[in-house]
């Protein structure tokens, strides 16, 4: 099978990019050949495909200087990248996929790709990293709270709230997008919605889309388990630097605890914020911020970890940091939110506590230090659960069935 992967970028750069490289790998080793689709960045990988990538654009540059050519350029990107359009038709032409597996097209690459993959009758399918296509702020977050007042197509509310970066204009964009986006009726023109999680796929129901266009399935790491970790002596964040992940919460809940280091790897936009917050409320020294690891200095570090702490405060749709964890035996302190109860069962594969709450991550936190014997045991039941559930030959399996549906 010839399989065309779309995704905005083609770097480490979020679970969505780990997922597609993941994917791309199983795909190959499987006998398939894969093309891939994305945008220039300079931090992209190799790719032999990337004559054919969109331009690069840096919108946090286009939004700081913006002007009437700037807003133009933004919001025609945005929307309906007529670039996009035509580099693809390049790609399809010399690859001739059979089918089209989409991750996450917006603000750069944009479905406009949908009309060229129907032009040449190519299935495609779209895995479903956010909300972007009910939620014009992406993450159901308005303010740092949870908002679902867009439902029932009430798209005039973002301008109104100004939940995208505070501002009334970057709001009223993501508003026209997600708008012009439903009158495009992509869930027309896309075969099939692969939700990563039962939450995701029911949020996703009850904002209209056809159940029949619905399937689940778990996302999958291709880790190499490995027979037995280290433990030493610190506990570990991993991710965006963003309001909606709760570092302000985890930062608030280590200081209380003085007798373990907490570690947190990543970048965004809050890293500059939350480190001179840390350095305020953290007089024992007990965080040390790492900044970008790459993927296999990532991997060391959940493989010598006591646990990972992923305290969203979003509906996250599943969490990729999860299976990394587990894969490495690791358990799992999660908040109650999104699709991350359905991976980290209470008591048996980590410990889950109620999102934004310090009292109680700290109070877990603290009950996994003084209790290592049952750390080792949720560890090694989350690494087990990991390879009878979601390794990657169930994952290619259940996805050779969905590719198989829309090919019939």
């Amino acid at each position: 099978m010839r399989i065309l992967l779309v995704n905005n970028f083609y770097y480490y750069r979020g679970g969505d990019c780990t997922y597609l490289f993941s994917l791309k790998k199983l795909l190959e080793e499987k006998g398939h050949e894969v093309s891939v689709f994305a945008m220039h960045h300079p931090q992209n990988l190799e790719s032999e495909y990337s004559k054919y990538f969109v331009s690069y654009i840096n919108y946090d540059e286009e939004v700081r200087n913006i002007n009437i050519v700037s807003g133009f350029k933004v919001l025609n990107r945005t929307i309906y990248s007529r670039e996009a359009r035509i580099k693809v038709e390049k790609l399809i032409e010399i690859e001739k996929p059979d089918i089209a597996h989409i991750q996450n097209i917006h603000h750069h690459i944009t479905p406009s790709i949908f009309y060229v993959l129907k032009k040449h009758n190519i299935p495609i399918l779209w895995t479903l990293h956010d909300y972007t296509l009910i939620c014009p702020n992406t993450s159901f977050l308005s303010h740092g709270r949870i908002c679902e007042k867009c439902k029932n197509n009430k798209y005039f509310r973002p301008s109104i709230e100004r939940c995208k970066k505070d501002s009334f204009g970057a709001s009223t964009m993501a508003a026209l997008e997600t708008t012009m986006h439903r009158i495009m009726r992509l869930t027309d023109i896309v075969d099939i919605f692969i939700a990563p999680s039962e939450f995701s796929r029911r949020k996703f129901l009850e904002y209209g889309f056809p159940a029949n266009k619905l399937v689940r399935l778990d996302l999958f790491t291709d880790i190499e388990l490995p027979d037995k970790t280290k433990e030493s002596d610190y506990y570990i964040y991993a991710g965006r630097m963003a309001p909606e992940k709760g570092i302000k919460t985890l930062i608030d809940a280590a200081v209380k605890i003085d007798s373990c280091k907490l570690k947190i790897v990543g970048s965004g936009p809050l890293l500059r914020d939350m480190k001179a917050y840390a350095s305020s409320k953290d007089k024992n020294n007990v965080i040390e911020f790492l900044g970008h690891k790459d993927r296999e200095e990532l991997i060391n570090l959940y493989k010598n970890c006591k646990f990972i702490v992923v305290p969203s405060e979003w509906y996250e749709t599943s969490g990729l940091i999860i299976f990394e964890a587990f894969a490495c035996g690791k358990p799992v302190v999660g908040s109650r939110i999104g699709g991350i109860p359905e991976l980290v069962k209470d008591t048996e594969r980590g410990l889950i506590f109620e999102p934004g709450d310090v009292e109680d991550l700290s109070a877990a936190i603290k009950y996994l230090l003084n209790n290592p014997d049952l750390v080792d045991e949720m560890g090694q039941n989350a690494k087990k659960f990991l390879e009878d559930e979601m390794g990657p030959e169930k994952h290619y399996e259940k996805l050779m069935e969905i590719y198989n549906q829309v090919l019939s």
